[in-house]
């Protein structure tokens, strides 16, 4: 409905209170998702060897199901019961501390024009 209470909330989006609850619901959002499904990519994730971890042994888990399929379903009900709208955090730091670059790779003009 048009000129409701939504409208008047989201009509300054630099508003204190709306940028409170956006970035709450992110928060609380990426962290059902990195507790459940161990969503990916996610900024705890800083190197490869640190991936390799967080997905659990090769061939363990289906990408997007739960991560611990043993959890009680109550608890699984519980934790996405917090879960509102589909905004998250995006993950800026995940793999920041990885080594991307094969050694003795050449940058030509190309290759540093794509990646720069």
């Amino acid at each position: 409905m048009a000129g409701d209470q939504w409208d008047k909330f989201v009509s300054d989006p630099l508003n204190d209170e709306l940028w409170e609850m956006w970035t709450t619901r992110a928060t609380v959002n990426t962290g059902v998702f990195r507790h459940l499904f161990h969503a990916d990519p996610d900024d705890n994730v800083k190197t490869f060897e640190d991936y390799d971890a967080f997905l659990g042994a090769k061939g363990s888990r289906k990408m997007g199901h739960l991560f611990d399929m043993y959890q009680p379903v109550e608890v699984v009900r519980q934790e996405l019961d917090k879960v509102k709208g589909h905004l998250v955090w995006m993950p800026l730091e995940f793999l920041c501390n990885a080594e991307m670059a094969e050694k003795g790779m050449a940058v030509n003009q190309f290759t540093e024009s794509v990646y720069t």
